[in-house]
């Protein structure tokens, strides 16, 4: 745990991360009920910071204390939890809105799934492996998503939204599989 902290500290010390929230949190968040949002895998807490500034009460968990330099200032409905996710327990029937963007841990899959309350929204968007290509390298691909993986783990949830795409910029591309779902009550 401890070199995995110093290493996401180095790279927001070191690195650029975008700061405005993603765009699939932007577009989906309104469709869950107000109350609490928890933020896996916050960074450096752009979705946090805007899902507070919209009336959420929001628990961010990340295992880097760096990322949450911007947003600490920011004491508006914002709790910060320095964690690592390998070891966290998501709490039974407590968040009306559950957010992960750009981090896989698929142990985490049945505990979202049960940490929502009901009517609660999930906002899933993470790596998924290139279309027709194979990974080699095993610790690579244990952070990429299969073909249709996210869908099939979150069917128990009402799926408003499933997609696999292909984003690319000036840095390259990503394949990214993107959830929304709800949960039934």
């Amino acid at each position: 745990m401890q070199q995995d902290r110093i290493r996401w500290n180095q790279k927001y010390t070191d690195e650029t991360h975008p700061i405005n929230p993603s765009r699939i949190v932007q577009d989906f968040y309104n469709l869950a009920p107000k109350g609490r949002v928890l933020d896996i895998a916050a960074g450096n807490g752009r979705n946090a910071l805007f899902l507070a500034k919209n009336g959420f009460y929001v628990d961010a968990v990340d295992i880097s204390d760096m990322g949450f330099n911007r947003v600490s200032k920011h004491h508006i409905n914002l709790n910060l939890i320095c964690a690592d996710l390998d070891n966290f327990d998501i709490p039974k029937d407590r968040y009306s809105l559950i957010v992960n963007c750009r981090f896989l841990e698929r142990r985490l899959f049945p505990f979202m799934q049960e940490g929502l309350v009901s009517g609660g929204l999930l906002i899933f968007e993470t790596y998924l492996e290139p279309f027709g290509k194979k990974i080699e390298e095993p610790s690579r691909r244990k952070h990429l998503l299969k073909k249709n993986e996210l869908l099939h783990a979150f069917l128990p949830l009402q799926i408003l939204l499933y997609r696999e795409t292909r984003e690319s910029d000036e840095k390259g591309s990503e394949y990214m599989a993107s959830l929304v779902g709800m949960k039934n009550g």
